[in-house]
């Protein structure tokens, strides 16, 4: 199995005290750790049983397609989350009827949030030294549907320099050690797309090879989230695999998309745009706990009505801007889908001086990123969002408004609904809105796992007469060309798509 000592994980806020990041102590023979219930009280991490009303106790039987080995398939769907977050992915999976048992995480406060509004237990634990026979016992010994997550991306990430010997990069193997203990029928893994890049190509291939030993057959796609609806475009590389002997797609692209630096031309509908996303929010509120009412008292359009499905309340909280605005000579020049090095140089910030030259390891300048994190952009109301990220609420500027968007607009935008609150302050909130697995996408993958599970044994394909695990295929970019460090990349996979490996290198 693969270990690492790391004790960063994903989430983590760089503005909190180390202090309340301690994940909880395990003790194998029973229970020393903690996890939080509620943001007033902790729970006993323990062999957890929850209510799984969700789940349907019908079960089914079938030849494994390609293997001629009978399977047993239940039809409990039980669901684990690791890498947990604030519950972006576990909130996804819970709207289409499979709630994971329970989430893993070691931020406290974003471990807070998940129970907060996912209402099952979130293990404040640190996943680069936990045991994964930890998760199998507290899963009862019973065997996952699916196992869900995003190890940490700040080691990958091309939003800044990227660092080889980030010791959050070895966390992604964690999660393959889990996924072997607990022997999931299926997993899905999402990371940022510098992981396609990282160490030459050599980290994702050795993942994807590892995959492949422990008997998964697998696809794996750089995949733009606004293709599944989600006002941004989202670029993430998403690796679903099964051990029930099929081939099988990724969920079908239902909009195109357009946000001035990403864009897909095709016949579907476009994405919700940023505007869209926004409508329905009143005028951002100058008290940080008041609540900002709604534009009316119905929804303005379709997307505005889903963020306000559940919410009770006339309006929305952390909808909030500060009376007076840093920089508001920079953000009166701004003008739509402008950024800070379109300003005068006099009127950069320091930090983006700093950084307007500085190239990052796949050889991109910066400067071509409007620089971070304090490099201003002002959106285009007309397109779909940049990429939200933990700085978004620092850096992005509102399409017409000289002040730069609000938590719950940043919340909007990941497609959270208006009804899910969060735990922290502000720097804290908006790390784990920026880190999260946008609850529409999820939720999209969460309906194409369900609707393949129920098409096994008829259309879909099997893997072939030996019916061994392996690469299905893969899909790295949807540009006309491919940068030199991509083609390494695509050159590696070929191989293992090839088959042309030894599961011993």
């Amino acid at each position: 199995m693969w270990r690492s000592s790391s004790s960063s994980s994903h989430g983590a806020s760089t503005t909190q005290d180390q202090a309340t990041q301690q994940p909880a102590i395990l003790d194998p023979a029973g229970v020393q750790g903690a996890a939080p219930s509620s943001p007033a009280t902790r729970r006993p991490l323990g062999i957890a049983v929850l209510d799984c009303s969700n789940r349907s106790s019908a079960t089914s039987a079938g030849t494994s397609p390609g293997t001629g080995t009978i399977y047993s398939m239940s039809n409990e769907h039980l669901v684990l989350s690791l890498f947990s977050g604030a519950g972006g992915f576990s909130h996804g999976f819970s709207r289409a009827g499979l709630k994971p048992l329970f989430g893993a995480e070691i931020n406290k406060d974003a471990c807070q949030s998940y129970e907060l509004n996912i209402g099952s237990p979130c293990h404040q634990v640190d996943l680069g030294t936990i045991e994964p026979r930890l998760f199998k016992e507290m899963a009862g010994g019973k065997r996952p549907f699916v196992i869900i997550g995003g190890p940490p991306c700040q080691g990958f990430s091309t939003a800044g320099p990227r660092n080889a010997k980030d010791p959050r990069n070895q966390l992604i193997f964690n999660y393959l050690a889990t996924v072997e203990e607990l022997d999931p029928q299926w997993f899905i893994f999402e990371n940022v797309e510098g992981l396609l890049t990282s160490g030459g190509g050599q980290d994702l291939t050795r993942l994807v090879r590892e995959f492949i030993r422990l008997g998964y057959s697998i696809r794996l796609q750089k995949v733009n989230l606004a293709a599944y609806g989600v006002p941004q475009t989202r670029k993430r590389v998403l690796i679903i695999g099964n051990r029930v002997g099929i081939n099988f797609d990724f969920p079908p692209e239902s909009f195109s998309y357009d946000s001035g630096k990403a864009k897909k031309a095709s016949s579907l509908p476009l994405a919700p745009t940023l505007d869209e996303a926004l409508a329905g929010l009143g005028q951002a509120a100058t008290e940080k706990d008041a609540v900002a009412g709604y534009i009316g008292r119905e929804p303005v359009n379709s997307y505005d009505a889903a963020m306000r499905e559940g919410n009770h309340i006339r309006g929305v909280t952390q909808h909030f801007q500060a009376p007076t605005v840093a920089d508001r000579m920079q953000l009166e020049l701004l003008k739509p889908g402008q950024t800070m090095k379109d300003l005068p140089p006099e009127l950069w910030h320091e930090s983006f001086r700093r950084r307007a030259n500085r190239r990052v390891s796949d050889g991109t300048p910066t400067e071509k990123r409007g620089g971070a994190p304090s490099g201003l952009k002002r959106l285009r109301g007309s397109l779909q969002a940049l990429t939200i990220t933990g700085a978004a609420s620092r850096e992005f500027i509102h399409p017409r408004e000289n002040r730069p968007l609000t938590i719950r607009e940043c919340a909007r935008i990941q497609s959270f609904p208006d009804r899910y609150q969060w735990v922290g302050n502000s720097a804290s909130v908006i790390q784990q809105i920026g880190n999260a697995v946008p609850p529409l996408a999820a939720s999209t993958l969460a309906q194409h796992l369900l609707r393949v599970e129920g098409s096994f044994g008829s259309d879909l394909a099997p893997l072939g007469a030996t019916g061994k695990p392996g690469l299905l295929g893969f899909v790295l970019t949807e540009a006309s060309g491919m940068s030199p460090a991509l083609k390494t990349t695509e050159a590696l996979l070929s191989g293992l798509h090839q088959g042309s490996f030894a599961f011993n290198e």
